[in-house]
């Protein structure tokens, strides 16, 4: 699609080094538009947006930048923006499972794995786990039909327990459904201040071994719940072990890292001027400063920089609007 006098299509009537870099990420776009962007929920949901294509609206999120480099620098950042489609989040779920829940419950449960039954002493284990969502962000329901695994009659996210839960009544749910094992599920961490605040109160309330598992954590939540588990708060109980963690080196911080593209720094700029802009109440890298440069299809969280994903006065085209809380 292309549309006339765009910012992008006067790119590539630039010169030739820019005309090449500006045509070889607008196809890198559309190709990831076409299997995974244009699967953004919020987007679809609007009635304006759903017919409108990525490139344009590309292209309109572009020119809320007053300057041109900077304009250029969030166009080009879209080639370290990390989308999680439906089908990844699936994949997602099944190495959740397959890799960290079923061989952490064969350990615990000692279990020999070459055993001739060994498959239905594990079936029957898993009838005392309770898997569950630390928040309600995870869609508990997909996680277990994706992967056959079957849930208790209840399956509440512990953030929402921990302020509304009755500790004796959760408790006497333990008891009398015999459950042995708790697995706590995230589809993605930013700080991890929420995930560690529910994983306490877990800790606290459920008394047996518990494993923590997101599906996706950046670098200060990877610290922060590795902290956790390692502390002597948590007794041994708590094994935390995530199935993606985003290192340092691919979140746009407050303070560079050695390993960081070069066009970062160039991009910090952008953040900067486009958060003054649109006078988000965020942090211009995101919640708690965490800089992640990340959606999935159901959502966009509030730790990627709020230029891509806030709607103010001033800022009215981010290109993965954000479903939020509140």
């Amino acid at each position: 699609m292309s549309t006339y006098g765009s910012t992008i299509d006067k790119w590539i009537t630039s010169t030739i080094e820019r005309s090449v870099q500006t045509i070889r990420l607008k196809h890198l776009y559309e190709l990831q538009a076409e299997f995974l962007f244009n699967q953004y929920e919020p987007v679809r949901a609007s009635p304006r947006e759903a017919g409108t294509s990525f490139i344009r609206r590309l292209d309109r999120w572009i020119d809320s930048f007053d300057s041109p480099d900077d304009q250029w620098s969030v166009f080009h950042s879209f080639q370290y923006f990390f989308f999680v489609g439906q089908q990844e989040t699936d994949e997602l779920y099944r190495c959740a499972v397959q890799h960290n829940m079923l061989p952490w419950i064969t350990e615990i449960a000692g279990l020999d794995i070459f055993s001739d039954d060994f498959s239905q002493q594990l079936d029957s284990e898993l009838t005392f786990a309770w898997p569950c969502p630390v928040t309600d962000s995870l869609r508990i329901n997909s996680l277990l039909h994706r992967t056959s695994l079957h849930g208790q009659s209840l399956r509440p996210d512990w953030l929402s327990l921990k302020q509304l839960g009755s500790r004796e009544k959760i408790m006497e749910y333990v008891a009398k459904n015999a459950l042995k094992y708790l697995v706590l599920f995230e589809d993605f961490v930013g700080s991890g201040s929420q995930c560690e605040r529910a994983t306490k109160y877990a800790l606290d309330v459920f008394p047996g071994p518990i494993l923590l598992v997101p599906l996706i954590v950046c670098h200060p939540g990877d610290t922060r719940l590795r902290a956790l588990a390692d502390s002597s708060a948590s007794h041994g109980r708590l094994l935390y072990k995530p199935v993606i963690t985003l290192g340092a080196d691919c979140l746009v911080r407050e303070m560079p890292t050695s390993n960081e593209p070069k066009s970062f720094s160039a991009l910090r700029t952008a953040m900067q001027n486009g958060h003054k802009k649109g006078d988000f109440k965020d942090n211009a890298y995101g919640y708690e400063g965490v800089g992640s440069l990340m959606a999935s299809y159901s959502n966009c969280p509030n730790n990627t920089s709020p230029i891509y994903h806030a709607t103010t006065e001033t800022w009215h085209n981010p290109i993965f609007p954000r479903n939020s809380r509140v």
